[in-house]
């Protein structure tokens, strides 16, 4: 009998060693996260605000990812921009990211310049300047990079549409970049407001990673972040997501050179059970020249120029999307069908050994390459600490995906997978217009 089809789950070799860390708390509710790596001589320092487009309100959208924007603006002791001069110019290097439900700031520098990255990331947190020029110097860069990465680029509506049309209604039915409209409307005391809600030591976590000594990593994080005053206890959003119960279709008309096809599920949040089986599923679906959508779209029947398929998993909800685009004798019909054809073939066949084996060893071969690196174990402490609730589960993930089975990725696919449940989106050629 093969084991797969009986349920039983795969024994998975340890391909990566335990991540060991400590964690603690400042008195202002500041949480810290040390894990020391020795390899190389540098440090990661990791900024990480329990604060997304999520949190924002139904008409004032795109607040959390102004503030990536805002804390490089200067601050009591930093200049406007200097952070970059200041970590670039020690050899590091530094970004910042936002999404639905949180907002990261990090720098790797030598390993002598910790220092330098904790009194930089103290000294926003204590005291940014929220000032009039800077809102509306940093509203101005908001609005070009919305041109430039949505509205004026290829399929560049496609993800923030599937948002409203899975999530319309609720905090997870916008993309963080938000609506422009939001920011114009925005007065400055509403800006300063939402930061002073969100951006205190009580609701961030700190991470520190690499070549340093724990003692000494306390004492200059107690020194430089221990005076800054808790907030406000942060209250977090209701998350009440409609189940779709009707299949909603969408047409966007655009200069674009194909028709492409969107479909997408309201699937799980990180936490539900059901999450790592969709995660697996999805790499059946798309990942590699063998994978079902590759094999049947792209490489065999050529209706498709590509294919994909991804689940993201957020703190309250999450979606499952396939897509395709489709090649120049194909039309978006033809396209959707045979991507309904791949979901309806795992739902009723289920997958085979050969595919829930690749499957896990592209997630071993990935946590191997991924926790090699400083930031990628430091974003999963954090990840796992703020949303997940336990920062130790970073060492449960593998044992997670390998107690799924072949009949859990069946299971899911039937369960969530539905065409009665699904958000289909066209994107045609043509002048640039919506149709519903």
């Amino acid at each position: 009998m093969n084991p797969l089809r009986s349920g039983s789950a795969i024994d998975a070799p340890r391909v990566v060693a335990p991540i060991t860390f400590e964690q603690y708390a400042e008195s202002n509710g500041l949480t810290v996260i040390l894990h020391e790596d020795h390899k190389a001589p540098i440090v990661h320092v990791l900024v990480w605000y329990h604060v997304g487009s999520k949190n924002e309100s139904l008409d004032r959208t795109g607040f959390a990812h102004l503030f990536e924007h805002m804390m490089f603006q200067g601050s009591e002791n930093v200049a406007k921009t200097e952070h970059f001069s200041y970590v670039q110019g020690v050899g590091g290097a530094l970004n910042a990211t936002t999404g639905q439900d949180r907002t990261n700031y990090f720098q790797t520098v030598p390993r002598e310049y910790l220092g330098l990255a904790l009194w930089l990331e103290a000294d926003r947190m204590r005291s940014l300047n929220v000032t009039e020029e800077n809102f509306h110097n940093q509203r101005s860069v908001v609005k070009e990079e919305r041109k430039q990465r949505y509205d004026n680029a290829p399929y560049g509506l496609w993800y923030m549409t599937m948002l409203e049309m899975l999530y319309g209604g609720s905090v997870y039915g916008w993309t963080p970049i938000g609506n422009m409209d939001h920011l114009d409307a925005a007065p400055l005391e509403s800006v300063r407001a939402f930061h002073n809600r969100f951006y205190v030591p009580n609701n961030a976590t700190l991470v520190i990673a690499g070549d340093f000594d724990p003692e000494e990593a306390r004492r200059l994080v107690d020194e430089m972040f221990g005076s800054i005053e808790a907030g406000a206890e942060v209250e977090r959003p209701e998350i009440a997501v409609r189940p779709i119960e009707a299949q909603i279709r969408r047409t966007i008309v655009a200069q674009v050179p194909l028709p492409s096809v969107y479909i997408g599920f309201q699937s799980t949040s990180i936490d539900h059970p059901d999450t790592r089986a969709l995660g697996l599923l999805s790499l059946v679906m798309n990942r590699g020249r063998s994978s079902r959508l590759q094999k049947s779209l792209v490489f065999g029947s050529q209706l498709a120029q590509n294919a994909a398929a991804f689940n993201v998993d957020m703190e309250g909800a999450g979606l499952f999307v396939l897509l395709g685009t489709a090649s120049e004798d194909s039309s978006a019909e033809q396209v959707e069908q045979a991507l309904w054809d791949e979901i309806d073939r795992v739902a009723r066949d289920g997958i085979t050994a050969r595919e829930m084996n690749a499957a896990l060893n592209h997630i071993r071969a990935s946590f191997a390459t991924s926790f090699s690196k400083l930031q990628s174990v430091s974003d999963t402490l954090a990840y796992y600490h703020v949303l997940g609730k336990d920062a130790s589960r970073i060492n449960d993930l593998l044992d997670e995906f390998s107690a799924v089975t072949a009949e859990d990725i069946q299971r899911v696919a039937r369960h969530y997978l539905r065409r009665e449940a699904s958000a289909v989106l066209y994107y045609l050629p043509g002048p640039a217009e919506a149709q519903g």
